[in-house]
C-alpha cells in the first residue's frame, strides 16, 4: 500500500468513527492521513468541520490556513477563516480574510458583504468601505434585519449623506415599527435634512411608543423653535424638565425662547439654572 492508499485508508477510518460518535479517534485518524499526505484536502476540512463544533477555534484557524496554502484561489476558505478569526475577535484579521475572499471572487453571497460591513462598522475602519459593502449587500438581497439598515443608516449619517440615510431607516421602520431609536433617528437625519414637517411626525411617533422618551421631547422642542413656533416648543421642553428636572442644557433653551419674548429676567433665571 503506497502513501496515498494509506492516507485515504485513514481518511475512511475517520469517517467511519465520526459516524459511530467517537470524534476523538476521527480526529486521530484525520490527522494521521494528513501526517501521510500532508496535501490532502479532505481530512483537513474534516477536522475544521469538528473544530469549529467544539469552538476550538485556533485549531480550526490552523485547518483552515492549511487549506488556504494548498488552495490560494479558493474565496470558500478564506471566508471560513474570517468567520473563524470572528469568532476569536481578530476582527482585523476576519476583515482582511473577507476582504482576500472577494478580490477573488466578487460574486460572492449577500452574507459575505454584510459580515464584512459589519466588522467594519463595528471596527469604525474605512467608513467608504463598509457602507459601500452595506450596498452591495442589499442589492444582492434586501432580506436582513431592522437593526442592520439600521447601522447602515447610522453610518450614511456620519458621511452626511441623508438622503440615503432616511431611506435605510424608514427601511428599518417598516421592518419594526415598535422601535423607538428608529424614529429618533430618522428624526434626526429628517432635521438634518430640513424636513421639519416629517420630523416632527417621527418624534410623536416615538412619544407615542414611548411617552416619558426624553430624547423625542426635547429633539421635537428643538424643531419647534426653529419654526418659531415658542408656545409648542416650550411645551415640549417643561415635558424634559418634567422627567429630567437637572437638565441644563433645556434651561439654556427656554432661556433662549424668554429672551426672544423680551422677558429677560425670566431668560436670566434659566441661564442660571442651567449653569448650576
Amino acid at each position: 500500500m503506497n502513501k496515498k492508499e494509506q492516507a485515504q485508508a485513514n481518511f475512511k477510518q475517520g469517517n467511519e468513527l465520526y459516524q459511530q460518535g467517537n470524534i476523538h479517534g476521527s480526529i486521530d485518524r484525520y490527522q494521521e492521513a494528513i501526517k501521510i499526505k500532508s496535501d490532502y484536502a479532505q481530512p483537513l476540512i474534516k477536522l475544521a468541520q469538528i473544530f469549529e463544533a467544539q469552538e476550538n477555534w485556533a485549531e480550526a484557524v490552523k485547518c483552515y490556513q492549511r487549506l488556504i496554502g494548498l488552495y490560494p484561489e479558493n474565496d470558500r476558505f478564506y471566508i471560513k477563516l474570517a468567520r473563524v478569526f470572528t469568532q476569536q475577535n481578530k476582527i482585523h484579521g476576519a476583515i482582511y480574510a473577507y476582504q482576500t475572499a472577494i478580490e477573488l471572487n466578487a460574486a460572492v453571497s449577500a452574507v459575505v458583504y454584510k459580515q464584512l460591513a459589519e466588522l467594519l462598522l463595528r471596527e469604525q475602519d474605512d467608513l467608504d468601505l463598509a457602507i459601500a459593502s452595506c450596498q452591495k449587500a442589499v442589492s444582492l438581497n434586501p432580506d436582513f434585519s431592522a437593526s442592520f439598515y439600521n447601522r447602515f443608516a447610522d453610518a450614511l449619517i456620519e458621511k452626511e449623506r441623508y438622503d440615503e440615510a432616511i431611506q435605510y431607516y424608514q427601511k428599518a421602520i417598516e421592518l419594526n415599527p415598535d422601535v423607538v431609536k428608529f424614529y429618533l433617528s430618522l428624526g434626526s437625519a429628517l432635521t438634518k435634512n430640513k424636513r421639519f414637517d416629517e420630523a416632527i411626525n417621527c418624534y410623536q411617533k416615538a412619544i407615542q411608543l414611548k411617552p416619558d422618551c426624553v430624547p423625542a421631547f426635547k429633539n421635537l422642542g428643538e424643531v419647534f423653535q426653529h419654526q418659531q413656533q415658542a408656545e409648542k416648543a416650550f411645551s415640549c421642553y417643561k415635558r424634559v424638565l418634567a422627567l429630567k428636572p437637572n437638565s441644563g442644557y433645556i434651561y439654556r433653551r427656554i432661556g433662549d425662547i424668554l429672551k426672544q419674548q423680551g422677558r429677560e429676567n425670566e431668560a436670566q433665571q434659566c441661564y442660571v439654572k442651567a449653569a448650576q
